[in-house]
């Protein structure tokens, strides 16, 4: 019997650390079938208290599961860039090139998300300015 309890707690450790990947493993697939499925647009954009949501005017933004962006203007793309999602930080990463222009790389940042539901996501992050926040709203 005393041989046996190692392995079991082996065991035991073993299978709940496999839950917990599967369940994160659902949990990122869901983020990134959410972020596919249709297009985006930035609802409110502040920098440091500076309300630049204008400056999205007219902006949509389609995110694709090879971890690509485009910023579209009307069916033109723009410029396109890149993101990726970590569940384990509950935060998305974007990147676009500087050649994009100011509105475009306004987002190259990583964004805390700190609150979401599948037709929104609200984030934030710190820069050395102070602090900007994004909210960001599946077109219906």
């Amino acid at each position: 019997m005393r041989k046996t309890l190692p392995f079991l707690a082996l065991f035991m450790i073993f299978a709940v650390s496999s839950c917990k990947k599967a369940i994160e493993k659902q949990a990122e697939n869901a983020i990134i079938q959410a972020m596919t499925t249709g297009h985006w647009y930035v609802e409110q954009y502040t920098e440091n208290t500076i309300d630049v949501t204008g400056d999205f005017f007219g902006y949509e933004f389609q995110f694709y599961q090879n971890g690509s962006v485009d910023g579209l203007q009307g069916t033109t793309v723009k410029s396109s860039g890149t993101w990726s999602a970590d569940i384990n930080s509950y935060s998305i990463t974007s990147a676009f090139p500087l050649a994009a222009g100011d509105t475009l790389t306004r987002l190259n940042y990583t964004w805390k998300i700190t609150d979401s539901y599948v037709d929104y996501v609200v984030a934030n992050t710190t820069t050395a300015n102070g602090q900007n926040v994004l909210h960001l709203r599946k077109k219906p």
